[in-house]
């Protein structure tokens, strides 16, 4: 019996160690494919995701208008007898700017209203007559017909008469002087400029391909070299109703504010204009993205693995890309060993001590007061 035993601790005692052994060797199996694993993670750089605002702009040139615009010319000739305005006098509408010589005119339309004198007074008379049956009915439709047209003859003097003082068509401001007092003008010489610089009007073309992305009201930002410092913001006011075909292009015009008439007709200006903003767009570094054909893909770091993700990219801006689906904003994207992985990879950051070691970390917000613009 005690050899039976003593058999039976032996068995016991070598399947313990027996297992033991076992044990240990999968465990150092274990570690060293853990340790195999680690080391042939790829070092990466990696930037986190974040979302801010993003202004989708265009760009383009114009010449600046006047609101409104005109040459002052004479309607009729005439020897000037008056100037009643300074160049660059700023003036109301119906201001009088010139005095014509009209001694003449007024003579004649004393003359005319003479004659409409007479003709009513025969007119009234011949009336009273034919109530008494003393005239005939013709005589006093004639009689009315000569005094229409006398009093159609005064009209038209009185018209031309007042056409010998030139006024200003609208409230504006007055540019050089082309005449003296005694020139003797004909119907067509121009007198001076009269522009309404309140408003600038700006003319520029559009692509047809953002026809749908035009509309009236839209914000536009102007700059000239003339004011290097200054931006100009005005709107949208018209959008053209036809496309140019040879140039497939639209035009639109845009108006500004100019209160102070710091701007003037004929300035080239620089303009964006704001076709639509969004606050909340998913923004990434542009160097996360990999291109493949017509697709767009980045990689993101998933449980310490990359995964390439395919992605709509939206306005690109100055380092930066927005990111319209495929990651959201707190996703953490590869910018450094993109070409050294492939989907699944095994990643590591390196820490800021291993050579190379500097990475973004967390997520960042957009900076306050600030919108990319493309």
């Amino acid at each position: 019996m005690n050899r039976i035993g003593s058999r039976w601790r032996w068995a016991a005692l070598a399947v313990i160690v027996v297992g033991a052994v076992i044990a240990g060797r999968m465990w150092w199996q274990s570690d060293s494919g853990s340790r195999e694993q680690v080391d042939r993670a790829v070092p990466v750089v990696t930037a986190a995701a974040r979302v801010g605002p993003v202004v989708e702009t265009y760009g383009a040139i114009g010449n600046a208008s006047a609101n409104e615009a005109v040459a002052i010319t004479a309607k009729v000739p005439g020897l000037v007898k008056a100037i009643n305005f300074k160049e660059g006098d700023a003036v109301q509408a119906g201001t009088a700017l010139i005095e014509l010589d009209s001694r003449e005119l007024k003579a004649i339309l004393m003359a005319a209203e003479a004659d409409v004198r007479n003709a009513r007074q025969n007119y009234d008379r011949t009336v009273r007559l034919a109530k008494t049956d003393n005239a005939p009915q013709a005589r006093v439709d004639e009689l009315r017909a000569s005094l229409e047209a006398a009093e159609a003859r005064a009209e038209a003097t009185r018209a031309r008469l007042a056409d010998m003082t030139i006024v200003a068509p609208f409230s504006g401001r007055l540019g050089l002087r082309r005449i003296s007092v005694g020139t003797l003008i004909q119907a067509g010489t121009v007198i001076t400029t009269l522009d309404d610089m309140s408003i600038i009007k700006m003319d520029f073309s559009v692509p047809e391909t953002l026809l749908a992305a035009v509309k009236q009201g839209q914000t536009v930002e102007a700059k000239t070299d003339a004011f290097p410092d200054r931006k100009f913001s005005g709107t949208v006011r018209t959008v053209d109703t036809r496309i140019d075909p040879s140039t497939r292009a639209f035009q639109v015009r845009a108006e500004i504010p100019n209160p102070d008439g710091t701007l003037k007709p004929g300035m080239l200006l620089t303009l964006e204009l704001t076709l639509a903003r969004r606050e909340a767009a998913v923004l990434v570094p542009e160097e996360a993205l990999v291109p493949q054909g017509t697709k767009q893909f980045v990689f993101t770091v998933e449980n310490g693995k990359a995964r390439r993700r395919e992605v709509e990219i939206g306005t690109r801006m100055k380092g930066t890309v927005e990111i319209r689906s495929g990651i959201d904003g707190s996703a953490v994207v590869l910018v450094g060993g993109t070409q050294r992985v492939r989907d699944g990879t095994p990643v590591r950051v390196p820490s800021s001590t291993e050579k190379g070691g500097p990475t973004t970390s967390g997520r960042r917000t957009p900076d306050k007061g600030t919108s990319p613009a493309t």
